[in-house]
Formats: structure tokens, C-alpha cells, sequence
């Protein structure tokens, strides 16, 4: 099967971020209310970095834009993992409440504010329960093959301290090696299908909790001719997922 070549992947990428975008309401089912409302914002993050790679590989930035990849790949294999995981939504639920006290403590400490240090301790208990597992684990969950993984760890170069901070800003000369400012990155195509993939997995989860068929019939398609999974509900076993999620993919 022939892949599909950029061009066609920064079309879909722009076509789900408009999706998102320009909508002005979804018609939610009263039973997906709260999840819809819960995982949302997971969705619409997937699209901002998404649209924010654009953007940076458009202005010549696609080393820095790699970073918003990986993001990208961050929020959508989390967002599968929350909703097709048997007890995901729950664990999800429970991980925020810690989440939410965390990051009101450290936002004490970083403003030195005794008022707001002091809200925080009146803030409700989270919800008692397990919290999210470790991202990577949540990925080998989803990733059968590793190809995901392996995207994660090559985009990863480009955020953490590693050889590439060195590598990339060196060229050899005649005699010498000479540092550069301006870089290349050689990956575009890979990085740019990763973020199409991103899209793709964080708009079937839309999809599902809108219930749209029209919807999920263009994503099937999308998925075909494209080569992009919808989901990653196939690789996790049957005993694991959320009931009723597989039908009519």
C-alpha cells in the first residue's frame, strides 16, 4: 500500500483541528454528558499542538515543532487509554483531584502566597480510588508493535537534554567541525504522521461520545486511505476494554 504523502497528512491534520475549531456545539447524549465535559479538553489540547506544529514546520521551526508531536501523541494515547480501558473514566476522575491540589500547592510556593497556600488546604479530598498509571504504561498498553513507543522516544530528542542538543548544531567542516544556529530535521514525514495519528485518535473518541455515524464513517475512511489507525481498542485485551465501544468502529 502506497503511503500517503504530506501534503494529504497536513490536509486531514487541518481538517480534524477545524473540526474542533469551528464547531459551536455538539450534541452530546445526556448519559456522555460528564465524560464529554471530562475529556474535551483532552481532545482540543490534541488540536492546538497540532495546529501549532503546522504552524512552526510552516516557519521553518521543525525541530521545535517535534516537541508539540510528542505532546500530541501524549494527550491522544491518554485520551484512548481513559476511554476505551475498562475503569479508565474513573481512574481519570481520580487522578485530577490529586492533580488539582498538586498544582494549587505549587502555585502556592511558586507566588509565595500564604492566602492561597491557605485555600488549599480546604479543598475537598480527591476521590478515593487508583489514579492514572504511568503514561508509558498506558502507551504498551495501546501500542502493539511498539511503533508509538518508538515515535515517542525519538520526538523525545528534541525535549529533553540529549545527544541531539549537541549533534544538531555541529556540521563537519574541511578540517574542523563548525557550529550552526539554524538546523535541519530529517524526520518531517515521520513527525507529521505521528501528529495526523494524534488527530485521528482524539476525533474517534469525539466521535463515540457524540455518537455520530457520519462522523465515524469518515474517519473509517480517512483510516483507510491515509493509513491512520482509528483506534487502538484492538490492542487491548478483551477482558480490559469498556463494553460496547467496538461496535460499528
Amino acid at each position: 500500500m502506497t503511503k500517503p504523502d504530506e501534503a494529504a497528512l497536513e490536509a486531514w491534520i487541518e481538517q480534524c483541528i477545524a473540526h474542533l475549531r469551528d464547531t459551536e456545539g455538539f450534541d452530546v447524549h445526556r448519559s456522555h454528558k460528564e465524560e464529554f465535559l471530562l475529556l474535551y479538553g483532552v481532545a482540543a489540547r490534541v488540536m492546538r499542538y497540532s495546529d501549532s506544529y503546522l504552524r512552526l514546520v510552516r516557519d521553518g521551526f521543525v525541530g521545535e515543532a517535534v516537541v508539540l508531536a510528542r505532546a500530541a501523541l501524549e494527550h491522544a494515547v491518554t485520551l484512548q487509554w481513559v476511554f476505551i480501558v475498562n475503569g479508565g473514566i474513573k481512574r481519570f476522575q481520580v487522578d485530577l483531584g490529586h492533580e488539582y491540589i498538586k498544582h494549587y500547592d505549587n502555585l502556592a510556593q511558586w507566588l509565595d502566597n500564604n492566602e492561597l497556600a491557605e485555600a488549599v488546604t480546604a479543598i475537598d479530598a480527591p476521590p478515593e480510588g487508583k489514579r492514572l498509571p504511568p503514561f508509558m504504561d498506558m502507551l504498551r498498553d495501546l501500542d502493539d508493535g511498539k511503533y508509538l513507543e518508538t515515535s515517542y522516544h525519538i520526538l523525545s530528542q528534541h525535549v529533553h537534554v540529549t545527544p541531539a542538543a549537541v549533534a544538531s548544531f555541529l556540521e563537519a567542516g574541511a578540517e574542523e567541525l563548525h557550529i550552526k544556529y539554524e538546523q535541519e530535521y530529517s524526520y518531517q514525514y515521520q513527525a507529521t504522521y505521528v501528529v495526523a495519528v494524534s488527530c485521528m485518535l482524539a476525533r474517534w473518541v469525539v466521535a463515540k461520545l457524540t455518537n455520530d455515524p457520519q462522523l465515524l464513517e469518515l474517519l473509517d475512511k480517512a483510516s483507510d486511505d491515509l493509513i491512520l489507525p482509528m483506534t487502538l481498542i484492538d490492542n487491548v485485551d478483551t477482558k480490559k476494554r469498556r463494553e460496547g465501544l467496538a461496535d460499528n468502529l
